[in-house]
């Protein structure tokens, strides 16, 4: 995401030392751009789905190899997937 737009503000220069040193290494922009605005829960949604595709690969792993298994074993698994799948519904719906 581009951001294209800006604001001016004056400050005196002991507000300015405020905020620059408030701000450390994030820097004064990034830390008004938070405080009026939330922190950005982009990188917490990107990390989010790329854990649940990691999940969805493991879960397909697990069912190819179950072919191997004896059906006792099979049911065992199909029963733990159902779980799995029951707790990502009731996830789903948060």
């Amino acid at each position: 995401m581009n951001r294209t737009k800006s604001i001016k503000i004056r400050l005196t220069d002991n507000e300015h030392r405020q905020l620059k040193a408030r701000a450390g290494v994030r820097g004064v922009s990034a830390l008004l751009r938070i405080q009026a605005l939330g922190p950005d829960r982009r990188g917490e949604q990107f990390a989010l789905i790329a854990e649940l595709a990691r999940a969805r690969i493991l879960l397909n792993q697990i069912a190819r190899n179950c072919e191997r298994l004896n059906p006792s074993e099979q049911i065992q698994i199909v029963a733990q997937l159902i779980a799995v799948e029951r707790q990502l519904s009731n996830f789903k719906k948060k």
